[in-house]
C-alpha cells in the first residue's frame, strides 16, 4: 500500500496541476465595417411629344445631358465618398 501512495500522488498532482493551466483564447474577429450608404435619388430623364424639327433634336439632347451629368455627378460623390472611407 505504501508504495502506491508516492505514484497515486504523483498522479493526482499532475492531473491538478493540468486543470490549473488556462486554455487558448479564441481568436478575435477582425472588427466588421459598415457599407457607406450614398443618398442616390432616381433620375428622372424629361419626357416629351415627337420631335420633328432638328432644332427641337437639338435642345431635347442638350436637356438629356443635363440630366444625365446630375445623374453622374451623385454616382461620382458616391464613389469619391467609399474611397475616403476605404483609407
Amino acid at each position: 500500500m505504501t508504495g502506491k501512495l508516492p505514484t497515486t500522488c504523483v498522479l493526482l498532482c499532475l492531473l491538478l496541476s493540468a486543470a490549473c493551466t488556462s486554455a487558448p483564447k479564441p481568436p478575435t474577429p477582425p472588427p466588421a465595417v459598415a457599407p457607406i450608404r450614398c443618398p442616390l435619388t432616381p433620375c428622372r430623364l424629361p419626357a416629351r411629344s415627337p420631335l420633328v424639327a432638328n432644332d427641337d433634336w437639338r435642345r431635347a439632347v442638350d436637356e438629356i445631358e443635363g440630366e444625365l451629368i446630375g445623374c453622374a455627378g451623385q454616382v461620382l460623390d458616391c464613389i469619391e465618398r467609399q474611397a475616403v472611407a476605404r483609407e
